[in-house]
C-alpha cells in the first residue's frame, strides 16, 4: 500500500508509542505493520527516532522518580535503586551483545512472531496465577534483567516480561510498573547507541524525524498513563487475551 512518508510515520510511531509500554511488544507489531503496508523502504533512521520519542515519554513521565535519581544519587535509597537498575541491566546487555546477531536475522521475517506473541501471552497469565517466594531485591533485579534480554526477541513484549517477573517474584504493582520503566531507559538508550553507528545521519529529513519523536512520546505517555490505571486494577492479564488472539491471527495468516 503507498501511502505519503509522513502518514506512515505517523502510523509506525504510534504503533511504536503505544506498544512499546503496552505489554504486546512494539518490535512485533512494528514488524507486522511494515509487511502488511509496505513500510520496509523506511530508513532505519526513523526506528530511532521513534526510540528517542518513547525515551522521551518515560523521562517525562516519571521525572518525579529520575530528578531525586539524578540530583541525590548518593542518597541512601537513590543510590540502592540505581544499583537494582545496573543489576537488572548488566544480564540484558549480555544476552544482547551475545546475541546480536540472531537477535536482527529475526527483524527480517514473521514466521516465528505468532509463536512469540503466544509465549507472551502465557507469561502474562503467568503472571496473574504465579506467586513465587518473594527473593531478596538484587537477585530479583537480575532476574527481572535476563527477563529483559529474553524480550529482545521481536514478538516478546519487554514491558510484559519485566513486569510479569516482578509480579511473580512478589514485588508488588507499584514497584513493578515503576521499575520496569525505570529500567526501560538504558535498555531504549542502548538500543539507540547500538543502531547509531550505522546510521547515515547527513541523509536524514529533519522535520519527518521530529515529527516521528513528537508523535511516539505522546503516545508513549499516554500509554504510560493507561497502563498505570490497568495495573492499579489488577487487570495487567488482560493483554494476555488480546496477545492470544494475534498470535493465532499471526500465525493463520503471516
Amino acid at each position: 500500500m503507498t501511502l505519503p512518508l509522513a502518514l506512515k510515520i505517523i502510523l509506525l510511531a504510534l504503533v511504536q508509542g503505544f506498544t512499546e509500554f503496552f505489554p504486546v511488544s512494539s518490535s512485533g507489531h512494528l514488524l507486522i505493520f511494515q509487511k502488511l503496508l509496505d513500510f520496509t523502504t523506511l530508513p532505519l533512521v526513523y526506528d530511532i527516532f521513534f526510540h528517542l520519542g518513547t525515551l522521551l515519554a518515560v523521562v517525562a513521565y516519571f521525572f518525579k522518580d529520575l530528578k531525586p535519581l539524578a540530583l541525590r544519587f548518593y542518597e541512601k535509597e537513590n543510590f540502592r535503586l540505581l544499583l537494582l537498575i545496573v543489576t537488572a541491566s548488566a544480564p540484558t546487555a549480555v544476552i544482547g551483545l551475545l546475541f546480536q546477531d540472531f537477535f536482527e536475522s529475526l527483524f527480517s521475517r514473521t514466521s516465528y512472531l505468532g509463536f512469540a506473541f503466544l509465549f507472551s501471552a502465557v507469561v502474562l497469565l503467568a503472571a496473574r496465577f504465579l506467586r513465587l517466594q518473594r527473593l531478596p531485591d538484587f537477585p530479583a533485579a537480575f532476574l527481572i534483567g535476563v527477563a529483559q534480554g529474553i524480550a529482545i526477541v521481536p514478538g516478546v513484549s519487554r514491558s510484559g516480561m519485566t513486569i510479569a517477573v516482578a509480579l511473580a517474584l512478589g514485588l508488588g504493582f507499584e514497584f513493578s510498573f515503576r521499575f520496569s520503566f525505570l529500567l526501560s531507559i538504558p535498555a531504549i538508550l542502548g538500543a539507540v547507541l547500538l543502531e547509531a553507528g550505522d546510521i547515515p545521519w547527513g541523509g536524514g529529513h529533519w522535520p519527518q524525524l521530529l515529527l516521528a519523536v513528537l508523535v511516539a512520546a505522546l503516545a508513549g505517555f499516554l500509554a504510560l498513563g493507561l497502563l498505570k490505571m490497568v495495573m492499579v486494577r489488577n487487570r495487567f492479564h488482560y493483554f494476555a487475551a488480546y496477545l492470544l488472539a494475534l498470535g493465532t491471527l499471526v500465525l493463520i495468516f503471516l
